[in-house]
């Protein structure tokens, strides 16, 4: 056991009030590589809150993108940004045919997505919309891979079905070995992030990886994964945001 990861998406408190699902979806693979060495891949997505198939829209975009992004390692294509870009791609013609299946608007099918691929010696990231994806540094140290992108108005963001030509879309790859990663969706934003220095709220995740880094079985991971749902649904995060949820930890074994 190389990465241990725990994560979860939560219903929102407002969802349950007006008696809508959870329009979040996250799902993730390890891979190996080989006896000492394991990959990780990690989509997350959060479908909008005016869109008729939100939560069909999130479940599809994260499954397609962890299908898409395990095939490229498997026929050992390159991890570029032209290739996160060729993904990216083919998630939005699949979404786009869901709508066409639904005889909808493609909107109706409008979620954000957010997602990466990590190897040994190298990671890519790939988002459009907010939310974030966030990384350690040597010394333990957060920091956003992006600051969440926001449209011109409050609450607002992109979304993947937006446009064909994918305007919004951001892509990146480092020749870096990462430890240590979270990646969450918007209704964790006012937790995890400080938006007055745009920098990551570090006690939030002092008091959530320190846990994971410390399981050394898969009992105690799946016991971290179920507390996670009742933390994310608890009195102390509702009481911050109504949204739904969806954070998910990975943690390497150094």
């Amino acid at each position: 056991m190389i990465w241990k990861v725990i994560g979860q998406s939560v219903i929102g408190s407002s969802h349950v009030h007006s008696g809508k699902t959870c329009e979040d979806a996250v799902h993730y693979k390890i891979f190996t590589i080989d006896k000492e060495n394991e990959g990780l891949i990690c989509f997350v997505s959060d479908g909008a809150g005016s869109a008729k198939y939100a939560a069909k829209a999130a479940e599809e975009s994260v499954m397609k993108g962890v299908e898409l992004a395990e095939k490229m390692i498997t026929e050992r294509t390159d991890l570029n940004e032209p290739n996160l870009l060729a993904l990216a791609e083919q998630i939005y013609d699949h979404i786009y045919s869901l709508a066409e299946i639904e005889e909808v608007p493609k909107n109706e099918f409008s979620c954000t997505l957010l997602g990466f691929v990590i190897l040994p010696d190298r990671a890519g990231f790939i988002q459009i919309g907010d939310g974030a994806i966030v990384r350690s540094d040597e010394s333990g140290h957060l920091s956003t891979v992006w600051w969440p992108h926001n449209g011109e108005y409050q609450n607002t963001t992109t979304f993947l079905i937006d446009d064909f030509n994918l305007p919004h879309l951001k892509t990146k790859v480092i020749e870096e070995s990462i430890v240590e990663i979270g990646i969450f969706t918007d209704g964790l934003q006012m937790l995890a992030l400080n938006n007055e220095t745009e920098s990551v709220h570090q006690p939030f995740f002092n008091s959530l990886f320190p846990l994971l880094r410390r399981a050394n079985q898969s009992e105690h991971i799946s016991i971290l994964n179920n507390r996670l749902i009742e933390y994310l649904s608890s009195d102390i995060i509702n009481g911050r945001t109504d949204d739904d949820k969806t954070l998910l930890l990975a943690t390497r074994r150094k």
